[in-house]
């Protein structure tokens, strides 16, 4: 263990950096612009699915975490990170496919070139209880589906999965840096304060003081921990035991997934006592965004709001299962460059996260001076809203009927002119001319996709039950632009 201000005695020369994504301003020539020392390839919740058609058994995401693989295969990786959710529904016959796509790809945990390629996973909730959810260990498998199950023998299924012997922590060197993975083995998905890695404090008790403080090292499990990326409140964050335990490791990367938080969304990476990443899934984008707590966005799926409230929603869940993301992280001596990229259309997701070595103090990535620094979006010269009266049906649900209703329907004009910053949701006030007024929320079209897609330059068609209303009479609607930070831009109106 070692504080931070002994992490940061090496810093010579690093004063005034400012040269990171969303940067706070100024410039430095790097000192280190040789090769990186290490390269990572980084994954989560890869979700591969075992279905059973017409007496063959097809494996979903398959293709998909194959072509990850082979993206960083040839960016020259040395070891890959998956942070949990590899097998769907939790079932050996998943976690043995894992094992072949990584064979196909990495054969001996070599590359062409004969350089040895680490292996970095840990389990996730559906490795340990997949064949829980909508009960599909025995609607895939039949009665007897325990048998098939990772979780009946976690070591059994480890090692025929991947020809290595299991350990609820494990320690791996790569090329001098230090990684450390701890299993989801414990209690079921709680949604938020997950306590399925209840391991991981104590192996830091007992093991902390040899990793070298003076390096980075990462740490894998698959709950963010409490009160870092994405901010005091997301779906799925753990019980802050890591947290606490990592605030004694200013030199720590914690990469964790579960959430499925979108890699567009800046709070994905945070910077406190130490440094957390939530490197959000290869499978789909993830809705639960808490920062509007209790107003919540008209398209999320938000599971924090009550039952009742999402059941009156007009809108549906936004469409996002084309949202396939991940990272490659490149170590030098005096910075890690982390590269965003969406795995369905090969595009970058955002600028790099340049994160400087050591850490600076204050730390560079804090949630304030990147917000306070942040562009607002702007709508285009000449951007309107188109508005009208229609009918719809509720989402329904528990004792909220799906029923017919009268509906306020605003679409709006993607806030991407050039040179402003990226748009995140969009804030509308809705005011009647014989009283009331109403503040919705709803997140941009293709917010979960690079800034030049096609999906991003797609106007947002947002649906509220105008019986729903505060606002009486005829409405008067303005549209706000904001960023991921909630930095707002210019609003247009009618």
């Amino acid at each position: 263990m070692t504080s931070r201000r002994d992490f940061a005695r090496g810093a010579v020369g690093l004063f005034g950096w400012g040269m990171f994504a969303g940067g706070l301003g100024g410039c430095r020539v790097l000192s280190d612009w040789g090769g990186p020392r290490l390269t990572v390839g980084i994954l989560s919740d890869i979700h591969i699915r075992l279905a059973r058609k017409d007496g063959r058994d097809e494996f979903e995401g398959s293709d998909r975490f194959r072509m990850a693989l082979e993206w960083f295969r040839d960016q020259g990786v040395d070891c890959v990170t998956v942070s949990g959710d590899m097998a769907d529904r939790g079932f050996v016959e998943e976690l043995e496919e894992v094992g072949r796509v990584w064979r196909s790809v990495f054969p001996g945990d070599r590359a062409p070139d004969g350089r040895r390629v680490e292996r970095l996973f840990v389990y996730g909730n559906h490795d340990w209880e997949g064949f829980r959810y909508g009960n599909g260990g025995e609607k895939v498998l039949g009665k007897d589906y325990a048998s098939h199950t990772i979780r009946t023998d976690l070591a059994a299924a480890w090692k025929k999965a991947f020809g290595e012997e299991y350990s609820p922590v494990w320690r791996k060197e790569v090329r001098g840096y230090t990684f450390v993975g701890a299993h989801w083995i414990a209690d079921k998905c709680r949604e938020f304060d997950e306590t399925g890695v209840p391991q991981a404090p104590e192996w830091f008790r007992e093991n902390g003081r040899t990793i070298d403080p003076s390096k980075p090292f990462f740490y894998l499990q698959h709950p963010p921990p409490k009160d870092t990326c994405h901010g005091p409140w997301l779906w799925g964050h753990d019980d802050g035991r890591i947290t606490e335990t990592l605030s004694r490791f200013p030199n720590a990367i914690a990469i964790t997934g579960h959430s499925h938080a979108s890699l567009t969304r800046e709070q994905a990476i945070w910077q406190g006592a130490f440094t957390a990443i939530d490197a959000s899934s290869l499978s789909y984008t993830g809705l639960e965004y808490g920062d509007l707590r209790p107003h919540w966005r008209e398209n999320d799926n938000n599971n924090g709001a009550e039952a009742a409230e999402n059941a009156r929603k007009i809108m549906r869940r936004m469409p996002t299962w084309d949202g396939h993301q991940g990272m490659v992280a490149r170590v030098y001596g005096d910075r890690i460059v982390f590269e965003r990229r969406d795995f369905e259309s090969g595009d970058r997701l955002g600028d790099d996260w340049i994160m400087p070595l050591p850490v600076a103090e204050p730390p560079p990535f804090a949630f304030e001076p990147r917000a306070a620094a942040s562009v607002a979006p702007q709508f285009p010269a000449g951007a309107a809203l188109a508005v009208r009266m229609t009918t719809g049906t509720n989402r329904g649900g528990g004792s909220v009927k799906s029923e017919k209703r009268r509906v306020l329907e605003v679409t709006i004009p993607a806030a991407n002119r050039a040179g402003a910053g990226r748009v995140f949701d969009y804030a509308l006030e809705i005011s009647g001319t014989d009283g009331g007024t109403d503040r919705k929320f709803v997140l941009a079209a293709g917010f979960h996709r690079s800034a030049g897609s096609k999906e991003a330059a797609e106007p947002t068609v947002f649906q509220i039950d105008a019986d729903l209303l505060s606002s009486k009479g005829d409405y008067k609607i303005k549209v706000v632009p904001r960023n991921c930070f909630g930095v707002a831009g210019a609003a247009i109106g009618c």
